[in-house]
Order: C-alpha cells, then structure tokens, then sequence
C-alpha cells in the first residue's frame, strides 16, 4: 500500500516537473531571418491566506507512538489505510491465537509501533472502519490475531507487558484497502 502511494507521488512530481519544464522553456521564432528568443518567466502561485478564526489541519497516517498507563486524553486515535498483499499467517507464523484467527492479508512493515514505556493492567486496541479489517500485533508478550470482534472489525484488550508492540491493520481480501482509526484506550 505505502509502495504505491510512493509510486503515485513520484509519478505526480515526474509530470509536474515535465509540465513546468515545458512552460518554462525558450522558444525560438524566426522573423525575416532574424532569430528572437523569448523565455516564459516562472509564475508562483499565490499563496492563501489562513485567517485567525481557521487553522490549517493536517491528518497524520502510520503514527508511531509511546504511552504510559493513565494517558491522556483518555481515547488515542491513529490513522491509517488497511491492507496488503502479505498472508497473515506468514508474518505472525501460525494460524490463530488466543484472541482469534490469522486471516486475512497485510503490508510486509507495520503500520504502527506502539512503545508501552510500562506495563499496563489494561489497554484496549480497536479498529474502527467501513470495511472489514483484520489486526495483527507483535510484541514482547507475544503475537495476536483479531478479526470480526466489533461488527467487522478487530479488537485486542487486556494486560500489556512494557516494550514496543508491532501492529498491523489488513483487510480480509488481498490488496483490498479501507482507511481506518486505531483507538487506544484504558476504558473497557
């Protein structure tokens, strides 16, 4: 998924620099025999203005975080698109866990790392999408599989050791992405 976006962006800036590389070119006209060059000056776009009453908002995707027990605000959200091409089963090595199957098909890197910096007595991770999405995670306890949990959706709760914890969100079809919220919270 990452590895298109990558392809789509330089193909985007491949065509932008061809197409100002075309504006910005000198022509050469010839009147009567006499050659006049003529060169087209580089026109910056305006840049707007952001009045005080507006800010200007950017949402992150892939976040990697670090987090203590009693975090704040009570409910953390990260973004992200699902899916991939990779089995499941090949990254996490086994076919189900105790919080469910290994199904479904992710990116081979994760979409997350979340640092525990100590351990937690509860934490809860839940997916909230349109589509339906798997999880993986990997970590120092161990590795978990989540599927259909909340409606469509994967869900992974309970105690939690310190260290960093490697999180996946895949969608149940090959190459089939949906964008979706990852929520932290010590809330049941």
């Amino acid at each position: 998924m990452r590895k298109l976006a990558a392809r789509s962006l330089i193909t985007i800036t491949a065509i932008t620099t061809a197409m100002l590389a075309v504006a910005t070119a000198v022509r050469s006209q010839t009147n009567q025999g006499t050659s006049i060059e003529i060169s087209r000056p580089i026109v910056q776009p305006e840049k707007p203005e952001i009045s005080s009453s507006k800010k200007a908002s950017f949402v992150k995707m892939f976040e990697d975080i670090a987090i203590a027990p009693n975090f704040a605000p009570k409910t953390i959200e990260l973004r992200g698109i699902s899916g991939g091409g990779v089995e499941t089963q090949k990254t996490s090595k086994r076919k189900t866990t105790e919080t469910g199957e290994c199904i479904g098909f992710i990116d081979s890197t994760p979409d997350h790392k979340i640092t525990l910096t100590k351990a937690f007595r509860y934490l809860k991770l839940q997916v909230k999408s349109s589509g339906d999405t798997i999880m993986l995670v990997r970590g120092p306890g161990g590795i978990w599989c989540s599927d259909d949990v909340s409606d469509r959706n994967p869900e992974i709760s309970g105690d939690w050791l310190e260290g960093t914890y490697e999180v996946w969100i895949g969608s149940y079809e090959e190459n089939t992405s949906f964008p979706y919220l990852l929520q932290l919270t010590e809330q049941p």
